[in-house]
């Protein structure tokens, strides 16, 4: 994994030539390049502390269309990327890669690229996340009659650790995988109900409905997902967004298409985030139902 992402490099090279308002741009985002691909265009304005039509001309002048594809193109450069379409045979086949590890790799080289670039993005993660935003979810879980996930597919395994988590604490919670009791789940939510809607590319579609359902009955909807302005990410009231394999993008729906673990644990430990601070903002008795179930469950152990 590159040190400096080749975007970043680029705007260093062309930094000199910048007037000042540029380089008030550049600025921000050699420093804050992870930043950067979740902002909106207003966003980075601000933060840069120069106009939208300054934003607008940088990438015009760093050679790409639009604020959307510079992101996209500055988001690929923050990863490894798939590997070339090799042409030696008539089926072009592709070289599987993940994470920059491909089948020419060593075992060594291969598990050492997936542990960097599940680091990479929990890193990443981090950067972005709306720390008063974890805040806002935790307070409300801490109030909820129930807590319901909904996840489907690899995304259900993530559902179902935040489950066991608020469980082990007293929480009423709830994971639904199965679409038809998705759909029951939400239609029964009110506002004393919180729901999350978990989907990496924020696109499964009994996700996606159920969690409008949930918030047309005064639900409290969370989303969390890799896919800003996704599906998901317009249901949900308010939304985590988490990094993930930009490179997989290119592949996804193709035969060829590969799913790295390392998205759902960068949401994994967001909803450990979220378990930690309601565990330390509850109530003495809530605790101490915990430490109870603590020992319990120490007594099924060899």
């Amino acid at each position: 994994m590159p040190e400096t992402p080749l975007v970043v490099l680029c705007i260093k090279n062309k930094y000199q030539q910048m007037n000042p308002a540029m380089k008030q741009i550049a600025d921000y985002i050699i420093s804050n390049p992870n930043r950067v691909i979740y902002m909106g265009i207003s966003e980075l304005a601000a933060a840069s502390s120069v106009s939208i039509a300054s934003v607008t001309r940088f990438v015009k002048q760093a050679g790409y269309r639009n604020f959307k594809s510079f992101q996209l193109e500055l988001a690929g450069s923050l990863t490894e990327s798939v590997g070339p379409v090799s042409s030696d045979s008539p089926s072009s086949k592709i070289t599987f890669e993940y994470g920059g590890a491909s089948e020419r790799d060593t075992t060594e080289e291969v598990c050492r690229k997936v542990f960097s670039s599940n680091q990479q993005m929990l890193s990443d993660t981090i950067k972005a996340l709306d720390f008063s935003l974890v805040e806002i979810v935790s307070q409300r879980i801490i109030k909820a009659r129930n807590v319901i996930f909904l996840g489907c597919g690899r995304s259900h395994i993530t559902a179902e650790s935040g489950r066991t988590r608020l469980y082990r604490l007293g929480i009423p919670s709830f994971c639904y995988s199965d679409v038809h009791e998705q759909v029951v789940a939400a239609t029964m939510c009110d506002k004393q109900d919180v729901v999350i809607g978990i989907s990496n590319y924020g696109r499964t579609a009994s996700v996606v409905n159920c969690l409008k359902l949930a918030r047309e009955r005064g639900a409290f909807t969370v989303g969390i997902t890799s896919a800003e302005g996704s599906p998901l990410a317009q249901a949900a009231e308010y939304l985590f967004l988490t990094a993930y394999n930009y490179a997989n993008l290119e592949y996804r729906g193709r035969d060829h298409s590969y799913e790295p673990a390392c998205e759902n644990i960068t949401q994994i430990v967001l909803l450990d985030c979220i378990y930690m601070n309601v565990a330390l903002h509850m109530d003495k008795n809530c605790l101490d139902r915990f430490y109870e179930t603590v020992r319990e469950l120490e007594k099924e152990r060899i």
